[in-house]
């Protein structure tokens, strides 16, 4: 009760981006366009853009490989044996696996900002499951001095030590971030709209409405009849030819689509969704010419760089400042992941790591799942890729041409 409270003198100290002390807001307090409606997720997600856009995140970055590693003498190795890696990679909690995890933690950051997980630890203090929390029945409140509460509301309100609670928070104060589907409601107001003019428009037969003029006075009996006979015509599923006659002349009152620039309107509302989230509309399925390069190639690789990358990063973060402990272990996902669906890219990364000593043969067959090869341990370079060791022994080439030795 004493947080719901401090709900209107918070507001009085910048809304959704103060520091004041009390229950921290991710709502807009000034819509720029009045009469707009809260739009819930469950509404939202009928929009097919919103839920294109949310199912990429979150199918792109739930599929990466999460690592946990160990600094063993300064040199970072996959801790398999920890709890961590089980929580991480294996297994989060009892009825989901970790792309599950994962994937419920994206839809909840894209959608309202923030997405939380309950920490269940052991007598020992050491985590044991990792248990989603619905965004909208967590509260974050904010005392004097910086200390965090956090209420969950499930039928009580509980409250929640913030070192059990992982916070992943969006743009915001630092404390709490921006719910985002308050923030867009002006843009999927306008979806919706759009949505159900297209619906009322073809639920009718795209048949728009008009009105019927006569300078002569009508009976009521005549306008009976013409009233009927008109509705027949517009309502016959063939269409036909409407005749109006005695001077009756027919004038069109509502807009015609293209009148109105339905498609138009509903492409560019697709655009504005996709720039919301952060993700290229080619990628969700809209038409038109791309701005990020000539290619589908660079608009995947610029994705990779400005959204998912710093997305995962956030997410890092998060984990390792509620997880590590003070254990000398890094948590982070292995983004080269992303090549697995790229064989080109994936030769030519590999090309270059063993052509410049940075890997070997055998490094890189056991990335591909392929049995070691005899003599597949030695690091080499590009002088016609001999071992590091011998490099200045090996005897200059001779030319094919003259005999000359070749310089290298």
């Amino acid at each position: 009760m004493f947080v719901r409270r401090l709900v209107s003198w918070v507001t009085g100290w910048g809304g959704p981006l103060g520091t004041a002390s009390g229950q921290q807001l991710g709502l807009p307090l000034a819509p720029i366009i009045d009469q707009t409606k809260l739009t819930p997720p469950d509404a939202a997600l009928q929009i097919s853009a919103v839920f294109a856009c949310v199912e990429i995140l979150a199918q792109t970055i739930s599929t990466l490989p999460l690592y946990v590693y160990r600094d063993k003498g300064g040199v970072r190795v996959p801790d398999k044996m920890s709890r961590l890696w089980l929580l991480l990679h294996e297994s989060p909690n009892r009825w989901m696996t970790p792309s599950e995890f994962l994937s419920a933690m994206v839809v909840n950051r894209m959608l309202r900002g923030n997405a939380y997980a309950l920490i269940e630890r052991d007598s020992a203090g050491e985590p044991i499951a990792l248990v989603p929390l619905s965004p909208d029945q967590m509260e974050v409140s904010v005392v004097e001095g910086g200390e965090v509460y956090v209420y969950y509301q499930d039928g009580d309100i509980t409250a929640l030590a913030p070192e059990n609670v992982i916070h992943w928070k969006g743009l915001g104060n630092g404390f709490l971030g921006l719910s985002k589907l308050d923030f867009m409601r002006a843009t999927t107001n306008e979806a919706i709209r759009a949505q159900d003019n297209a619906n009322s428009l073809y639920g009718k037969g795209s048949k728009p409405t008009g009105v019927l003029q006569t300078d002569s006075k009508l009976s009521a009996e005549q306008v009976t009849a013409l009233m009927t006979r008109f509705q027949t015509s517009m309502t016959s599923s063939g269409g036909g030819l409407i005749i109006a006659d005695r001077g009756l002349k027919y004038s069109q009152m509502s807009l015609s689509p293209a009148d109105a620039q339905l498609l138009e309107t509903r492409r560019f509302t697709i655009e504005e969704i996709c720039r919301w989230f952060g993700v290229p509309g080619v990628l969700v399925g809209t038409t038109g010419q791309t701005t990020w390069g000539s290619g589908i190639e660079q608009i995947v690789s610029g994705f990779h760089k400005f959204t998912i990358g710093p997305l995962c990063k956030q997410l890092e973060q998060v984990l390792e400042r509620r997880l590590k402990n003070y254990e000398p272990i890094t948590i982070e996902f292995k983004m080269d992941g992303l090549l697995r669906t790229d064989p080109a890219s994936r030769a030519a990364f590999y090309s270059t790591m063993s052509q410049n000593g940075a890997m070997t043969r055998n490094e890189i067959r056991r990335l591909e799942n392929l049995p070691p090869v005899e003599g597949g341990d030695e690091l080499t370079a590009q002088s016609n890729l001999v071992p590091l060791r011998k490099l200045g022994q090996v005897q200059p080439a001779s030319s094919p041409i003259n005999g000359e030795p070749v310089r290298q």
